[in-house]
């Protein structure tokens, strides 16, 4: 057994292979190239191409945040109660990763409202996203999962997510540069075919994954699944799970909103300033502050643990959307570069800090829960996704917002300038630095944190030697 207080190096059992590792970072690039434009290209599309207007998108992503609501914790619950020769993660990624790649090719052929009225551009938004969502919910929900089972040493699972960190950031730079060069033409049959190579690329890649990792059957075939209610009312009592989940909740909510009025801002927030060299230089201060941003977190990580990572990382997320917020034209994108610095905190620390939830959860419980406990998280958490797209629509009409005519973009009024620059700067930094306030009070941290340890390791020898007692019995069967 593993005594967590003295060790200083990492048990050879919770090694992760270099091979492995880049093949689960691989889905992160996958999923990022796809989402990622889900998310930066879904509003401005669906009203510059569409012309849809913001009450409707408004309202879909309403809808949107409801169905949200559902399938998360439900897929969750069912993966954890899942045993096959495969584990609980794998059937699943492998099942929903083409439904995926194929409804996110069909968002973008939505008919016109020459076609169909804009009722019917309206529901054709929800039906198509909605179906993308759940796909999009049952592979992603089970691979974060899976990754936070193949190692249970928290310096192994940040070296994890920095894999997935990294091949993500690819995803995300495809996602943020390519879709502009045809966002701002006129027409949408070159993006059309742009989302039919992005998802292709998506599908191979997360298929990768799914057929060269293998999952601890431990978990799978020892543990007994709680019951649905149970599962909910064991998560929701827990107080590290509230203050990450809540925390977390504001993170997703600040990344839609950055990504979601990622073009509105490069188009219109500085107007005498060529536009594709502003989002070359919003992407390359935030790339540039995620590199550095990186490497500091995770030192922070590995000399005094995930909690003071997490909040040093958030902090500096805050000051630079603040100083996106305040400082004048050009000068703005100073702000990108510490931004970037709590990205790799936003984006893939927090899958750690949810760990040392559900190993904590592990010794109360004797179960181990990742899918059903990170499900409930996205119950929490993904209406933020909606709540950003609603808020960045209301945030457009409050402010005037001109639409394009003929396909040409209008020049905007200083109000809409204005409106676009807090949605982007002032409004984030506020959520970021409330995010930093709650999750300060989380309780894992220090001895406590290392006797859950000690008891997480001793209790996983425990199920070792019970599956080489069930494995025999279930090959007669």
């Amino acid at each position: 057994m593993i005594k967590v207080e003295h060790q200083s190096e990492i048990a050879p059992e919770e090694l992760v292979k270099t091979s492995i590792k880049f093949s689960f970072g691989l889905t992160s690039l996958g999923a990022q190239v796809v989402h990622g434009v889900f998310q930066a290209a879904l509003i401005i599309y669906f009203r510059e191409k569409m012309l849809l207007p913001e009450v409707y998108i408004f309202w879909a992503f309403m809808f949107f945040a409801i169905w949200n609501a559902i399938n998360d914790p439900l897929f969750g619950w069912l993966s954890d109660k899942t045993k096959t020769k495969w584990g609980r993660r794998i059937p699943y990624l492998a099942l929903f990763t083409p439904i995926m790649a194929i409804s996110f090719i069909f968002i973008w052929l939505s008919p016109t409202k020459g076609e169909i009225g804009e009722l019917g551009v309206f529901f054709y938004m929800i039906i198509l996203i909605c179906i993308y969502d759940t796909a999009y919910t049952a592979a992603l929900l089970v691979w974060t999962a899976l990754g936070q089972e193949l190692s249970m040493d928290h310096r192994e699972r940040a070296s994890i997510q920095i894999y997935s960190l990294a091949l993500g950031v690819i995803g995300t730079l495809i996602a943020l540069i390519v879709p502009s060069l045809f966002l701002d033409q006129p027409g949408r049959e070159g993006f059309i075919y742009l989302s039919i190579i992005l998802a292709v690329l998506q599908f191979i890649t997360m298929m990768i994954t799914s057929f060269t990792i293998k999952e601890r059957l431990e978990f799978s075939h020892v543990d007994e699944p709680m019951g649905f209610f149970d599962a909910f009312k064991n998560t929701l009592k827990r107080k590290s799970f509230l203050t990450t989940v809540f925390m977390n909740f504001f993170l997703i909510f600040i990344q839609s909103v950055f990504f979601g009025n990622l073009f509105f801002y490069t188009y219109y927030a500085i107007p005498d300033f060529n536009s594709d060299l502003l989002l070359l230089l919003v992407v390359g201060f935030t790339i540039a502050g995620v590199g550095f941003g990186t490497y500091y977190t995770v030192k922070v990580n590995e000399k005094k643990g995930v909690k003071t990572a997490m909040l040093r990382a958030i902090i500096f997320h805050g000051l630079g959307f603040l100083l996106v917020g305040i400082l004048p034209g050009i000068f703005a994108v100073i702000g990108f570069f510490l931004v970037g610095i709590g990205m790799y905190a936003a984006m893939t620390l927090f899958n750690v800090a949810f760990a040392e939830v559900i190993d904590e959860d592990e010794v109360d419980t004797g179960r181990r829960r990742e899918a059903a406990i990170m499900g409930i998280n996205a119950l929490i958490t993904k209406p933020a996704e909606s709540i950003a797209g609603g808020f960045i629509a209301i945030m457009l009409l409050l402010f005037k917002y001109t639409e394009p005519i003929g396909g040409e973009q209008q020049t905007q009024s200083d109000l809409t300038i204005l409106g676009i620059k807090l949605a982007m700067g002032v409004i984030p930094a506020i959520i970021a630095f409330l995010a930093v306030f709650i999750y300060n009070m989380n309780p894992l941290y220090g001895k406590h944190l290392n006797e859950i340890k000690t008891k997480m390791y001793k209790m996983h020898d425990e199920k070792k030697e019970k599956l080489q007692e069930i494995l025999p019995k279930r090959a007669k069967e």
